[in-house]
């Protein structure tokens, strides 16, 4: 019969070591994502002050020390939960707006550079089967209560976006001073991030359904007004 704890033996001058290989021991591979699921869940119903790491653990039925061992601490974990959306989701803006600079002749089109920002949004949510809407109201958590530490992570992650994205607005809209532009994207952040929390809810009865690509469309449309009326 198979031993249930392999035993590999090395020799180190004249004494031997035992080291004793225990699959068990070993860190799930999956462990990490649950506990990231869990986490993004609770913050996003409770809020960041409200939920312990004691409540992740009894959700995400592990314990205490996978936290340490994956996250290192509560504030490792929220900054992990972030990430996790944020870095890829601002991956994909960059590159559309990348391949909307190559593109084009002399400088993008307005419609493009919103659309490089707004659709890697708006299909995160759609397309991720159960994190966009946690992370949507966990977003509106960072707008509602206020957190240095979180605010502080989210301009780190933003501000080579937030960048380009000027550099290209100033060149599609050379009329427009930086100071309008700032406006104009942080309201179109605001109309955004109301879509976000809200896409599901406050419907009437007779509106017809949207889908994502119709929904891209519209606030595409509908920033794209807001800076040519600026």
């Amino acid at each position: 019969m198979a031993a249930r704890f392999p035993l590999r033996i090395r020799l180190t001058g004249a004494r031997y070591y035992t080291i004793v290989s225990n699959d068990r021991m070993k860190p799930h591979p999956n462990t990490r994502a649950r506990i990231l699921d869990v986490a993004e869940d609770l913050f996003a119903e409770q809020g960041f002050d409200r939920v312990s790491v004691r409540d992740i653990t009894r959700r995400a039925r592990v314990n205490l020390a996978a936290i340490n061992y994956h996250f290192g601490g509560k504030e490792d974990l929220i900054a992990a939960v972030f990430e996790r959306r944020v870095v890829p989701m601002n991956k994909a803006r960059l590159s559309a707006l990348a391949q909307a600079e190559q593109s084009a002749n002399e400088s993008p089109r307005l419609e493009d550079i919103l659309e490089a920002f707004i659709r890697p949004t708006v299909q995160c949510s759609f397309g991720t089967a159960r994190g966009g809407k946690a992370f949507s109201k966990l977003f509106g958590r960072c707008l509602s209560e206020p957190n240095p530490e979180i605010e502080t992570l989210l301009k780190r992650q933003f501000e080579p976006l937030m960048k380009r994205l000027d550099g290209a607005l100033m060149k599609a809209l050379p009329h427009l001073s930086r100071s309008e532009i700032f406006w104009c994207m942080k309201f179109t952040f605001g109309a955004l991030h109301h879509w976000l929390l809200t896409r599901d809810r406050f419907l009437p009865a007779w509106l017809e359904e949207v889908d994502a690509e119709a929904q891209i469309q519209k606030l595409i449309s509908f920033a794209a007004a807001g800076f040519r009326a600026a």
